[in-house]
């Protein structure tokens, strides 16, 4: 286990697979949805990370893209430039407005009992300082019978994980649990940091994941 670590391929500009993955230990009776929230009563979506500013016409700033087998493989530069309405394969996050499809079916774990994701901050030039950047993501689903338990991961850089050979490290969630921060590319522990740029927007260069 290699926390704090920076996430393999993560960011907009990545054709890369194996980013995040979360297990499933049941079958799902839908497909699984990537949601982002204010906090854990995922009632609301206020942060200035949904909300945006002038400098990025007022969109949300935090994306992301299903990359689980059998969906068409990302390109560079994923990122959308508008949010699509409900659920899409890629996606600016914002509740139930904006979400993600990380599947084109239900999880059936006698064919694959993951899904993997990777995602995105894009900062405008004239975002707060300190910027309001909290958030939570969710994955939401229904089922039947038991309960399924899911296993939050990460393609783990400093446990030598790469693209086409994945280390997953796991993740833990909740209040008390680990943090996914995004960062200007070679930032180094424990300065993890992502500047607003001078103009402009500006992706968020490598994402990392800390102790809460």
């Amino acid at each position: 286990m290699s926390i704090p670590s920076k996430v393999v391929g993560a960011g907009n500009i990545s054709t890369a697979r194996n980013v995040f993955k979360v297990a499933f230990s049941q079958n799902t009776s839908n497909i699984p949805t990537l949601e982002a929230w204010d906090d854990y009563t995922f009632a609301t979506t206020t942060h200035e990370i949904f909300t945006g500013t002038s400098g990025n016409s007022n969109l949300s700033m935090i994306g992301a893209i299903a990359t689980t087998p059998g969906l068409t493989a990302p390109a560079s530069d994923w990122m959308p430039a508008a949010p699509s309405a409900g659920g899409a394969q890629a996606n600016r996050l914002k509740g139930v407005t904006n979400y993600v499809n990380l599947d084109s079916a239900a999880i059936n774990i006698a064919v694959r009992d993951y899904v993997t994701f990777n995602s995105n901050w894009e900062i405008p030039a004239d975002a707060s300082i300190p910027a309001d950047m909290a958030l939570v993501f969710v994955i939401k689903f229904t089922y039947s019978g038991a309960a399924p338990v899911l296993t939050w991961s990460f393609n783990d850089s400093v446990g030598g994980g790469t693209e086409g050979t994945p280390v997953w490290t796991s993740m833990t969630p909740g209040v008390a649990g680990n943090k996914i921060k995004p960062a200007d590319s070679g930032s180094t522990y424990p300065s993890i940091v992502l500047h607003r740029p001078l103009a402009g927007v500006v992706d968020s260069g490598e994402v990392w994941v800390v102790a809460s």
